[in-house]
């Protein structure tokens, strides 16, 4: 009993120490601008990452205390914001970890739909994936950002791990399997290595839904995450069964405001230049000589125009960017300038 009531001292202790430090917080932060603020935050989980070499346990201190930092912003309030669903996708676990579980979230069925219920105002903000490393540019993403009237106000990176669920006790009882026709691809040495290459493949739209199956579906199993293998309640088999373990989807968040810049910003921009020989090299010499660091180029293909989707150090406000955008604002689309989390995947 003194034991007990000795660890219960202690824990309110601790506790009101972590009261009266998260009060402080707050009144540092109301004192600063929001953008220095959250670079200084970055800065710090970027020290904690070197600090903390295990993945995972560093991945649950990156939790904590990413909520900690959106929770006692001065300007945080509950938002609407829009994913791709169903509900225990990857998307909404991107859209958590950077905002936090402090807004109001609801799922759409798909990218086309996230820009309209942005563009009309239904939502403050919205997630969208932009890239994976294994599989390229997303272009759904890319079509809908040059026929609509959004900014990009951000970016986070989100590691891709799939999981094997079923209810079936041995593998060998497997006989079908859910899941989306990328999750398959990504997976594709683990199902061979386990003889799951040789059962049914069942192509379906979501991971989620992948799940919601193999909860209902007698001797079947499904490629999914580990947030939706928990919402539906499907025993996980295996972990981190993708084949290439370095799998990363870029996200961009999506508004119809601007981002407040920053120390260290980077622009997104849509370009589509005239059929001539030599018209890219013309163009991207304007950044050579502005001497501004390009970190992406891709090509794309947006109703039959060759387009390219283009990425730069910088601000749009910056008036060495300025100038190159007025030069060739017949041929440029900006879609936002934003704290940059990443160079590249």
């Amino acid at each position: 009993m003194n034991n007990i009531l000795k660890n219960k001292n202690n824990l309110d202790a601790v506790n009101s120490k972590l009261l009266k430090l998260l009060q402080k917080r707050i009144q540092i932060v109301e004192q600063e601008n929001r953008s220095d603020i959250s670079e200084m935050d970055q800065n710090f989980l970027d020290h904690m990452k070197i600090q903390i070499t295990n993945e995972s346990d560093f991945k649950g201190f990156k939790n904590i205390f990413q909520e900690i930092f959106l929770q006692t912003q001065p300007d945080n309030i509950n938002h609407k914001i829009v994913y791709l669903g169903p509900e225990g996708s990857y998307t909404q676990e991107a859209v958590v970890n950077k905002l936090g579980m402090n807004n109001t979230y609801y799922s759409v069925n798909s990218i086309t739909n996230i820009f309209y219920e942005i563009s009309k105002g239904r939502a403050k903000y919205a997630i969208v994936p932009i890239e994976n490393s294994s599989n390229g540019i997303v272009g759904d993403t890319i079509n809908c950002f040059n026929t609509s009237d959004v900014n990009i106000i951000g970016e986070t990176i989100l590691d891709i791990h799939h999981t094997l669920v079923s209810n079936c006790k041995k593998v060998e009882d497997i006989e079908v399997i859910f899941s989306k026709d990328i999750a398959f691809d990504q997976c594709s040495i683990f199902l061979e290595n386990y003889h799951l290459n040789e059962v049914k493949y069942q192509y379906v739209e979501s991971t989620t839904k992948a799940a919601k199956l193999a909860s209902k579906t007698k001797n079947s199993a499904a490629i999914c995450s580990e947030l939706a293998s928990k919402i539906h309640n499907v025993p996980t088999l295996f972990k981190n069964i993708e084949d290439n373990k370095e799998n990363k989807t870029r996200f961009f968040i999506i508004s119809k405001e601007q981002s407040i810049k920053s120390k260290n910003d980077k622009t997104s921009i849509i370009v589509q230049l005239p059929n001539k020989y030599g018209s890219l090299i013309k163009f991207l010499n304007n950044f050579k000589k502005a001497k501004i660091s390009l970190n992406k180029i891709k090509s794309h293909i947006v109703n039959g125009v060759s387009t390219f989707f283009i990425e730069f150090e910088g601000h749009v406000n910056d008036e060495k960017i300025k100038k190159i955008i007025r030069k060739n604002s017949k041929f440029i689309k900006v879609l936002g300038s934003y704290p940059k989390e990443v160079d590249d995947i």
